[in-house]
C-alpha cells in the first residue's frame, strides 16, 4: 500500500507548504519505514552497481524505472532508444547526445552514470628493488647484522650472527621486513646465486641496505642495483554506477521522487512546489524549464500565463518569459520562496474551488504527466533539443 500524504500528517495547501519547509522524507517515518519504498531501495542497491552498461541497466525494466524516477525522468520510461544514447554520451563533451540536450536532466543523469566517460586504465605498480652481492660467507664467517629501508620501510640492527647461508640471511631479513611492514607480505627477499634480491612489490620506493660483519669475517656485501619503482596508480572515469557515492545519491533522489509522488496523491500543487524548490535552481536556461512541464505549469501559474501558454512555438514562450522573469532569481533562495509562497497560495485557491464544484466523479485536477513534456511524445523535447543543435 502505497504511503500518501495523509498517512504522514501533511494538510494540503499554505499550511501543508509551511510544514514541509526544512523537511525532507527521513522526517517522516510512516514515509520512510514504508515497505515498498525500502523494497525497491534495496533492489537498486543490489541490482545497480552489477550494471557496467546503459544496455544492462534499460534492460532491467524494475531498475530502469527506479533510476529514471529518480531523475524525474518517469516520460523517457521504456523510450530504451533515446535514452540509451544518452546515457552512453560522453558528459563532459558538449557535442555528444547528453551535451546537446535543453533539458539538464539528461547531462544529469549521463554524468552521475558515466557510462560513456572517458575510462584511464589503472597502471599497475612497478616494483622497487634492491641487489646485492654476497660474497665470501661459509662455515663461520657471516654477518652479525644488517639494517636499512626500502619503499619507506626500515629495519635495524636484524641478526644475522652465525647465519652462514644465504638461505638463512634471507629468511631472516623477509621476517624483519614483514614484521616491519605491519604482517605483509609485499617485502620479498630472494636468493639468486651469490644475489641477494630485495623487492617491494607496491613500488613504494628505493631504498639501501647495509651489512655488519666481523673485521676477521671474510663476507662482504655489494651494491648492484637499485630501482626505485612507481606506486600504482588507481584507474578513473567509466560507469560510477559501483561507487557508494553515486548509489547513495541515486537512493536518496528516488525517495524524494516517491515523497513527492505521495504528496500529489493528496495535493498536486505541493508536489510540484515541492518538485520545483529541488529542480528550478539546477535550470541554466528557460528551455529546461518548458521541457519540463511541471517546472513549467509552476512558472505560468506565477506569472500569471494561460494554459494555452504551453502549446505556443518554445522560442516564443522563451522570449516571454525572459521579459517577464530573469531566471537568474530561480536560484536566489529568498525570491524562488517568495515565487513558491506565491504559487501555492494560488493553487490552494483553485484546488478549494475545484472541490466545492466537483460533482464527485470528476478528479480535482488533471494532473500533467509526471516528467512529461509540452510537445508531442514523450521524448520528442529531447529530440528536438538535439535536432535543433540549441
Amino acid at each position: 500500500m502505497r504511503v500518501n500524504a495523509v498517512t504522514v500528517g501533511i494538510p494540503s495547501g499554505i499550511a501543508g507548504w509551511k510544514l514541509l519547509q526544512g523537511k525532507g522524507p527521513s522526517d517522516f517515518k510512516a514515509f520512510s519505514k514504508d515497505a515498498s519504498l525500502q523494497r525497491e531501495l534495496a533492489y537498486l542497491r543490489e541490482k545497480l552497481p552489477t550494471k557496467l552498461t546503459a544496455q544492462d541497466l534499460l534492460a532491467d525494466r524494475r531498475l530502469q524505472t527506479i533510476v529514471l524516477k529518480a531523475y524525474g525522468l518517469d516520460s523517457q520510461i521504456g523510450f530504451d532508444g533515446l535514452m540509451r544514447k544518452v546515457l552512453d554520451s560522453n558528459p563532459d563533451d558538449a557535442n555528444s547526445i547528453a551535451g546537446r540536450m535543453t533539458d539538464y536532466r539528461y547531462r544529469q543523469i549521463s554524468k552521475d552514470l558515466n557510462f560513456g566517460g572517458i575510462t584511464i586504465p589503472e597502471i599497475p605498480a612497478v616494483p622497487s628493488s634492491i641487489t646485492l652481492q654476497l660474497e665470501g660467507i661459509m662455515a663461520g664467517q657471516s654477518f652479525l647484522s644488517a639494517s636499512g629501508t626500502l619503499g619507506g620501510v626500515s629495519i635495524g640492527n636484524v641478526d644475522l650472527d652465525g647465519l652462514d647461508t644465504r638461505a638463512g640471511i634471507a629468511a631472516a631479513l623477509q621476517a624483519a621486513f614483514r614484521n616491519a611492514d605491519g604482517g605483509r607480505e609485499d617485502i620479498s627477499v630472494t636468493v639468486l646465486g651469490l644475489k641477494l634480491v630485495i623487492t617491494d612489490a607496491k613500488g613504494r620506493g628505493d631504498g639501501s641496505l647495509s651489512f655488519q660483519a666481523d673485521p676477521d669475517s671474510s663476507a662482504r656485501a655489494y651494491l648492484i642495483s637499485s630501482t626505485k619503482g612507481s606506486t600504482r596508480v588507481a584507474g578513473s572515469g567509466g560507469p560510477k554506477v559501483t561507487d557508494p557515492a553515486t548509489l547513495e545519491a541515486i537512493a536518496t533522489k528516488y525517495s524524494q521522487a516517491r515523497f513527492e509522488e505521495a504528496l500529489g496523491e493528496t495535493s498536486e500543487s505541493l508536489r510540484r512546489a515541492i518538485y520545483a524548490k529541488r529542480m528550478l535552481p539546477q535550470v541554466s536556461g528557460w528551455y529546461s524549464v518548458i521541457a519540463d512541464r511541471n517546472l513549467a505549469a509552476v512558472v505560468q501559474s506565477v506569472l500569471g500565463l494561460p494554459d494555452s501558454f504551453a502549446s505556443i512555438n518554445v522560442d516564443t514562450q522563451k522570449a516571454m518569459l525572459e521579459k517577464r522573469m530573469n531566471i537568474a532569481d530561480l536560484k536566489d533562495p529568498a525570491k524562488l520562496a517568495k515565487l513558491l509562497d506565491r504559487y501555492v497560495a494560488q493553487s490552494s485557491v483553485a484546488e478549494a474551488k475545484a472541490l466545492a464544484s466537483s460533482t464527485g466523479t470528476a478528479t480535482l485536477i488533471q494532473p500533467i504527466s509526471w516528467g512529461g513534456n509540452s510537445f508531442s511524445g514523450a521524448s520528442a523535447a529531447a529530440l528536438f533539443s538535439i535536432l535543433g543543435n540549441r
